[in-house]
C-alpha cells in the first residue's frame, strides 16, 4: 500500500511539471483562455504547495499527544499570561563603562578600607599624633589685627626735595654785550643720537602706588603653636636619636586608654564583608543553566512554580513549589547538601527543613515566621510555562564583570552579560562580579595587596551609587516580585539605590561560598552533571572508583591543632606560626570540673580532677592565656613576651553510657554557668583532643564505681602529658599486644602492669608514669600500701591469670608468634562516602597522633558503627587490607507507600552495589601503590613475596574475626547488626579482596542462574538480558541482540516478561 501511494504522488508530480512547460512555451493569451487566473492551481508553485499540505494531512487524522497534559504548564489551574516581554533578540546588557572612584586617592596612595566611603562633600581634617588624644595643645589659635603703617609720600617727598620757585632776573643786555662771546669753527660732521623706538615715558612708581585705591593698611595676623611644637619635637628626637625609629614613635605617642573598648571575644575577627547574610533568600529559577540568585526574605518573593532555600545562622529551610522543574528541584537538594557539609554561608544547621507547597507541615510556621507572612496571605501561584527560560536568559544578561586596573575597574567584555566561566580566576587576578543583589570582590592568592584593597574601596563606592538596568528587559535586583501569576505587573523600577538586604562580599580563591559557584558555567562540581560518576559498564550502572594510587601518597603528617576563639592552640600547650614566625605559649590559670546530677551539678575536688565515668557527663571550664614571643633580626627567639587576655573555655565532656537526661542537663548547665561568654566545646568519650587531655595530665575513663574487684585499663597516647587510661572489661579477650594494661584491685593494694610482646619502649615508659599516678590515686585504691607488679607477654605468672579469669591465650590476637616489623606502624583508615554526590575516600587522623611516636590503636568502633549506613571502610593494618562493609538499615514505611519505597530501594541497593564495586577497585590500586612503595625503599630489591601475596579480605558488619577487631582497643558484639547481614545473606566467611571483586563484576551468567531467585549478588535485576551468552540470548527470547536493540522499548519489555527475564 504504502509502494502504491509513493507512485501515485511521482505521477501527479509529475503531471504538474509537464503542465507548467506546456504553459511556458504556448502563447500567454491562450494560457489564459485554458486556465482561469482565479481558477484554484493555475500556477506550479499553488500545485506543489497543495500537494504538500495533502501529505501532512494525515496529521489531522491522528489523536494528538497527551504528553502535554504532564508538563508544570498543564498543572497550572489557570492560565498565566508572561510579566514582560523580551524586546529585541539581542542582548540587552549594561553599557559597559569603566568605573572610577569619585574620589582618587592623593599622590597615588590608596585608601584604606576605613576610608571607604562615597562621593561626598570632603570636610576638613585636622591631623593629631594619637587617634585618642584630643590634640588641642597643638591646634591651638591666636587671632590679632595688625594695622600697616601708611607712609605720607606727600610729606616726605617735600622735606628731601625743595620746591621749585620762579626767580625773575631784571638785568638789561645791550647787542654789543655779544661781542665778548668768543666764536669757534664750527665742526665738519654732525653726530646725531637717537633713542630707541617705542619707548615708554618714565614713570614714578611711588605715585602709581598711591594712585591705586585697594590697598589695604591692615590684615589679620594667626599665630599657631605649630612652630613650636616642631622645634620641641625637633629638640626631643636629636635627644633621642640613639633609640629607634619605633621606639620613638612609641614614647611619643600619648595614648589614653580610658577612651578605647576592646572587642567581644565571642565575636568573629573579621566581621566586615562576609559573604553571607542572616537571613537569606535563595531563589533557583530555570531549565538549562539554572539561576540560583538572592533575592529579598519576604513572604512575597515566594510563588508556587519555583524552589527557595531559606538561610539563617542555625536552621536551613528548602521550599519546593508544586509547578518547580525537576532541575530545579535537583539543584535545591544538591546546595543543601552542600551548606550541611561544609557549614557554608555561616549556617551550622545538622539537617534541612522541608518545605512543600500546597502540604501541611511541621516546619511551616517557623519558615513563613522568619519570612513575616501576614495571616490572609496566599502564596502566589506559579507562572507562565515559558517564564523560566525568560527569567534565565534576561538574569544572564544583567551580569557584569570587572578586573582592576590603575585604580579603574575595567569591563571585561568576553564575559559581559554571558555566565561566568571558571577559566577567568587566575591567581594574580582581582576581579568584581556584580550580580545585582551580590557584589563579589574576587581575590587570587597572587594577587597584589593595594590593588585588592582598592578594588574593594571601588566596589563600595559602586554599591552606595545604587543601581542602573535601563537598558536591561528586567530588574535583576527585584526580579523575584514578577515571577509567578501576580494580578498585576506594570511597569517596574529599573533604577535605584541597594537594599540593605543584598550582599557586597569579598572571597579569596579556593574559598567561594557555594551561592558563588552557583554562577558559574563549568565550576568543577560533580553534583552538576551527575553523569560524570555515574556511567555504565555493558549497560550495568557503576561509580568511578577513587585513585588508589594517589589516595595512598595522600597520607601527609599534620599536627593536632585546637583553635579556639580564632586563635591556634596546637596540641594545647604551644603553637609555632610559620607564616609570621611567631611562637605561641599556651598558659593555664586554672581548671574547674563539675559533674553533672541530671537536676543539678557538683564541683569535683582537685583530687579527682581527670577522672570521668563513663555513665556521666561532666562539665571542665579552663581558664589560660596565650604568650606570643617572636624572633630577633638576627634569627634567635626573643627574651621578650608578650602575655594577651585571659580567655575561657567550656567542654561539656559526655560519657558513651551517659542517659539522655544528663547530656541534655550538661549542655544547658554549660551555658548557665558561662559567664565569660567563652567557646564551648561538646567531647564525645573517645574522642578528646589533646589540649583536653593536657589539662589532666593524665585522664582516667572508669566503667565502674567499685573498688572490690579486679579493674583492666588500656593506656593510650605517645606522650606522658597526653596519657588516657580506659577501663575495659577484665578478661583475656581484651588484651592487645601492641600495647600495655594496668590491672588494679583497689581492696587488695595489688597492681599488675602487664605489657605486650609488641609495645614499643615509649608506650611501656608512659605506662609506668600512669602507675604512679594510680598507686596515689584514691578513686583506685583505699589502702596506703600498693604493690605494683610487671607482667611481660608470654611469661605471665598464676597470679595474673588469675586476676584477669583464664590462660587462654587464643580468647585474643596475640602477636607473639610474628615478626617485629610492625612495631612502629601506625594504621591508617579511609571512609568512603558519597555526601555530595562524588563517591570519595576520606582519611580519618587520630587526636592522639605524633610524628616521633607510632600510634598502635588510633581508631575505635564508634567510628564504624557510629558512621551513616550502609557505608564502607578502608583498613590499613600494614601486613594486610580490611574492606569493612556495614549494613543495611531496616526502616518501618506505611504499607501506603510500599511501592514508590520499593522503587527507592531498588535504586538505593543498584548504588550500594556500585559503591562496593568502587572501593574493591580503590584497594587493589592501593595495595599496588604500597607494595611499589616498599620495593622501591627495599634495597635488596626482592620482590617475590610481595607481588603474591594477598591484599586483604573483605568483612561484614557484625561478622567481624578475631585478626580484624583485634586492631581496636575495645570491641563490643551487635547482634542486630548481625542478624540484618545475616537475613541479605551474609556470613562469617572470609573473602578476599580479589575475589570478591571478580564475584560481583562477573558479566556472563547461565539462564537457570538467572531465573532463580534470589539472583547472584552484583546482578542488575532491570537488566538481566545483558548476563547472557550470545548464543542463550538468542534461544531464550528468540532474536539476536543486535535485532533486539532495534525493537521498541515496549516491544523489549514483553520479551522479557514472557521469559521471566523482568
Amino acid at each position: 500500500r504504502d509502494t502504491t501511494d509513493n507512485v501515485c504522488t511521482e505521477n501527479l508530480v509529475n503531471n504538474a511539471l509537464l503542465l507548467a512547460q506546456n504553459a511556458h512555451n504556448a502563447d500567454k493569451s491562450e494560457a489564459s483562455a485554458i486556465i482561469g487566473d482565479k481558477e484554484i492551481g493555475s500556477k506550479v508553485s499553488d500545485r506543489l504547495s497543495k500537494l504538500e499540505i495533502s501529505s501532512q494531512s494525515w496529521k489531522n487524522r491522528v489523536e494528538p499527544s497527551d504528553a502535554q497534559k504532564f508538563t508544570v504548564a498543564a498543572r497550572v489551574r489557570t492560565p498565566a499570561r508572561l510579566p514582560f516581554v523580551k524586546t529585541s533578540d539581542d542582548r540587552q546588557c549594561p553599557p559597559q563603562v569603566i568605573f572610577r572612584s569619585a574620589n582618587p586617592p592623593l599622590l597615588g596612595l590608596a585608601k584604606s578600607p576605613s576610608m571607604m566611603v562615597a562621593a561626598t562633600e570632603v570636610n576638613q581634617v585636622s591631623l593629631k599624633r594619637s587617634n585618642s588624644v584630643p590634640g588641642e595643645e597643638y591646634n591651638q589659635e591666636a587671632t590679632t589685627t595688625v594695622t600697616v603703617l601708611q607712609p605720607d609720600d606727600d610729606e616726605t617727598f617735600e622735606k628731601f626735595f625743595t620746591g621749585i620757585r620762579n626767580t625773575v632776573i631784571d638785568e638789561e643786555v645791550e647787542i654789543a654785550d655779544f661781542d665778548a662771546i668768543k666764536s669757534t669753527e664750527r665742526l665738519a660732521f654732525k653726530r646725531a643720537v637717537q633713542g630707541p623706538k617705542g619707548r615708554r615715558a618714565a614713570r614714578n612708581p611711588l605715585k602709581s602706588l598711591a594712585a591705586r585705591g585697594n590697598i589695604q593698611m591692615e590684615y589679620t595676623e594667626v599665630k599657631s603653636a605649630a612652630t613650636e611644637m616642631e622645634m620641641k619635637r625637633l629638640k626631643e628626637m636629636a635627644r633621642k636619636s640613639h633609640l629607634a625609629v619605633e621606639a620613638i614613635a612609641g614614647l611619643a605617642s600619648i595614648e589614653d586608654f580610658k577612651s578605647i573598648n576592646l572587642k567581644s571575644h565571642s565575636l568573629p575577627l573579621n566581621t566586615t564583608y562576609l559573604p553571607y547574610k542572616s537571613p537569606m533568600l535563595l531563589h533557583i529559577k530555570g531549565r538549562t543553566h539554572v539561576q540560583t540568585r538572592l533575592v529579598e526574605p519576604k513572604y512575597s518573593s515566594i510563588n508556587t512554580g519555583d524552589c527557595f532555600i531559606l538561610i539563617t545562622c542555625d536552621k536551613l529551610f528548602r521550599y519546593v513549589g508544586e509547578g518547580a522543574n525537576v532541575i530545579e528541584k535537583t539543584r535545591g537538594q544538591h546546595i543543601c547538601a552542600y551548606i550541611l557539609e561544609n557549614r557554608d554561608l555561616g549556617c551550622v544547621a545538622t539537617r534541612e527543613l522541608v518545605v512543600l507547597s500546597g502540604k501541611s507541615g511541621v516546619h511551616d510556621a517557623d519558615f513563613w515566621e522568619i519570612l513575616q507572612r501576614p495571616q490572609d496571605w496566599d502564596v502566589v501561584e506559579c507562572g507562565h510555562a515559558d517564564e523560566d527560560d525568560l527569567f534565565e536568559v534576561t538574569l544572564t544578561e544583567t551580569n557584569m564583570v570587572y578586573e582592576y586596573r590603575d585604580e579603574e575597574l575595567h569591563p571585561i567584555e568576553e564575559f559581559w552579560g554571558c555566565v561566568p566561566r571558571i577559566e577567568m580566576l587566575t591567581a594574580d587576578r582581582v576581579l568584581v562580579f556584580n550580580f545585582a543583589s551580590e557584589l563579589y570582590v574576587w581575590n587570587g592568592k597572587n594577587a597584589d595587596g593595594d590593588a585588592k584593597r582598592a578594588a574593594l574601596r571601588l566596589t563600595q563606592e559602586m554599591f552606595n551609587g545604587g543601581y542602573n538596568y535601563d537598558a536591561c528587559d528586567v530588574n535583576p535586583v527585584e526580579f523575584s516580585t514578577l515571577a509567578g501569576d501576580r494580578e498585576t505587573h506594570g511597569e517596574f523600577v529599573r533604577t535605584g539605590q541597594y537594599p540593605e538586604w543584598c550582599l557586597l562580599a569579598r572571597i579569596t580563591q579556593h574559598m567561594e561560598t557555594v551561592l558563588f559557584r552557583e554562577k558559574f558555567l563549568d565550576w568543577p562540581d560533580y553534583t552538576r552533571n551527575p553523569l560524570c560518576q555515574d556511567y555504565n559498564v555493558n549497560g550495568v550502572s557503576g561509580i568511578r572508583a577513587p585513585d588508589g594510587h594517589h589516595l595512598f601518597h595522600s597520607g601527609t603528617y599534620e599536627e593536632p591543632n585546637v583553635v579556639l576563639e580564632n586563635a591556634n592552640l596546637g596540641r594545647g600547650h604551644f603553637y609555632y606560626d610559620p607564616d609570621t614566625m611567631r611562637h605561641f605559649d599556651v598558659l593555664t590559670d586554672s581548671v574547674t570540673m563539675w559533674q553533672i546530677q541530671e537536676y543539678t551539678f557538683d564541683t569535683v575536688d582537685d583530687a579527682s580532677l581527670g577522672h570521668f565515668h563513663a555513665d556521666g557527663s561532666y562539665i571542665v571550664k579552663w581558664m589560660y592565656r596565650i604568650s606570643v614571643t617572636v624572633r630577633e633580626l638576627s634569627g634567635n627567639i626573643s627574651n621578650r613576651s608578650t602575655v594577651g587576655r585571659t580567655r575561657c573555655a567550656y567542654f561539656c565532656w559526655q560519657g558513651n553510657a551517659s542517659s539522655a537526661n544528663e547530656k541534655g542537663a550538661a549542655a544547658l548547665f554549660t551555658v548557665e554557668l558561662d559567664k565569660e561568654k567563652g567557646s564551648q566545646v561538646r567531647v564525645r568519650q573517645g574522642q578528646e583532643d589533646t589540649a583536653f587531655i593536657r589539662l589532666f595530665g593524665t585522664m582516667f575513663i572508669h566503667r565502674e564505681r567499685t573498688t572490690n574487684t579486679w579493674r583492666l585499663y588500656i593506656v593510650s597516647g605517645s606522650d606522658a602529658r597526653e596519657t588516657v587510661l580506659t577501663e575495659v572489661p577484665c578478661e583475656m579477650a581484651q588484651l592487645r599486644s601492641r600495647t600495655c594494661f594496668i590491672l588494679v584491685h583497689g581492696e587488695q593494694g595489688t597492681m599488675y602492669i602487664w605489657r605486650g610482646c609488641r609495645a614499643t619502649e615509649n608506650t611501656h615508659t608512659i605506662t609506668q608514669n600512669a602507675a604512679e599516678k594510680v598507686k596515689v590515686s584514691k578513686e583506685f585504691f583505699a589502702t596506703s600500701t600498693v604493690v605494683a607488679k610487671n607482667e611481660l607477654e608470654g611469661v605471665e605468672s598464676d597470679e595474673f591469670f588469675d586476676a584477669i579469669g583464664g590462660k587462654r591465650r587464643e580468647a585474643y590476637f596475640s602477636l607473639l608468634e610474628l615478626g617485629d616489623e610492625m612495631d612502629n606502624f601506625t594504621p591508617r583508615l579511609f571512609h568512603f562516602s558519597r555526601t555530595d554526590g562524588a563517591f570519595k575516600a576520606v582519611e580519618l587522623f587520630s587526636h592522639l597522633r605524633s610524628r616521633d611516636h607510632a600510634t598502635p590503636y588510633p581508631f575505635s568502633q564508634l567510628d564504624l558503627y557510629g558512621a551513616r549506613q550502609p557505608t564502607i571502610f578502608l583498613l590499613d593494618a600494614g601486613e594486610k587490607l580490611w574492606l569493612w562493609m556495614g549494613w543495611w538499615p531496616k526502616e518501618e514505611s506505611d504499607s501506603s507507600d510500599d511501592s514508590d519505597n520499593e522503587l527507592v530501594n531498588r535504586a538505593g541497593e543498584n548504588r550500594w552495589l556500585g559503591e562496593r564495586r568502587a572501593a574493591l577497585t580503590t584497594a587493589l590500586a592501593y595495595w599496588k601503590a604500597k607494595k611499589e612503595s616498599q620495593r622501591d625503599e627495599d634495597e635488596s630489591g626482592n620482590e617475590s613475596d610481595d607481588e603474591q601475596s594477598d591484599a586483604g579480605n573483605v568483612v561484614w558488619g557484625g561478622f567481624e574475626p578475631l585478626e580484624f577487631t583485634s586492631h581496636f582497643p575495645d570491641w563490643q558484639l551487635h547482634p542486630e547488626v548481625t542478624e540484618i547481614n545475616k537475613l541479605d545473606g551474609r556470613s562469617e566467611d572470609l573473602t578476599s579482596i580479589e575475589q570478591y571483586l571478580s564475584q560481583i563484576t562477573q558479566r556472563e551468567y547461565p539462564l537457570e542462574t538467572l531465573l532463580a531467585r534470589p539472583l547472584p549478588e552484583g546482578v542488575d535485576p532491570t537488566q538481566l538480558e545483558l548476563y547472557l551468552s550470545p548464543d542463550e540470548f538468542e534461544e531464550a527470547l528468540g532474536v539476536t541482540r543486535s535485532d533486539f536493540q532495534e525493537l521498541p522499548l515496549w516491544k523489549q519489555t514483553k520479551l522479557k516478561k514472557e521469559m521471566g527475564l523482568f
